[in-house]
C-alpha cells in the first residue's frame, strides 16, 4: 500500500487536494462503534471524523501550551519588575558600603583599642 496518497476532498462544496498520511489506529469497540454511528448519521467517513476529533485535540493542546508559556512569561515579567523595583529602592537608599572597607575599618578601630588598652596597663 501507499505510505502517502493524494486525495481529493470536498469541503463545504470546495475542492482541494489534500496530501495525507496513511495510518493505522486501534479503537477500542465502543469507540469504533460510537464513531462509525457518527459518520453514518453525519454522512461522513470515518476517518473524517477521526481527523476531526485529533485536529481539535492538537488544536486544544496547543492552546494550553501558548496559555502555560504566556503564563510562564508573564511570571518572569512580574520578577522583572520586581527587580527593578529593588534596584531603584536600593538606589535611593545609596549603595551598600563595601565589605573590605567595613573589615578594615574595625580592624583598624579594634587595633586603636587594643593600643589604648596596652597603654594603660
Amino acid at each position: 500500500m501507499y505510505n502517502q496518497i493524494d486525495i481529493d476532498t470536498c469541503v463545504k462544496g470546495m475542492s482541494m487536494t489534500a496530501r495525507m498520511q496513511r495510518t493505522q489506529i486501534l479503537l477500542e469497540p465502543e469507540q469504533h462503534r460510537v464513531l462509525t454511528e457518527l459518520a453514518r448519521v453525519e454522512g461522513r467517513s470515518l476517518s473524517d471524523i477521526v481527523r476531526e476529533y485529533v485536529q481539535a485535540q492538537l488544536t486544544l493542546r496547543q492552546r494550553e501550551h501558548d496559555l502555560r508559556r504566556q503564563r510562564q512569561l508573564d511570571g518572569l515579567e512580574q520578577i522583572r519588575i520586581h527587580r527593578q523595583a529593588i534596584l531603584t529602592r536600593r538606589a535611593e537608599q545609596g549603595l551598600l558600603p563595601d565589605p573590605v572597607l567595613v573589615i578594615e575599618q574595625l580592624r583598624e578601630e579594634r587595633d586603636a583599642d587594643l593600643t589604648v588598652a596596652s597603654s594603660r596597663d
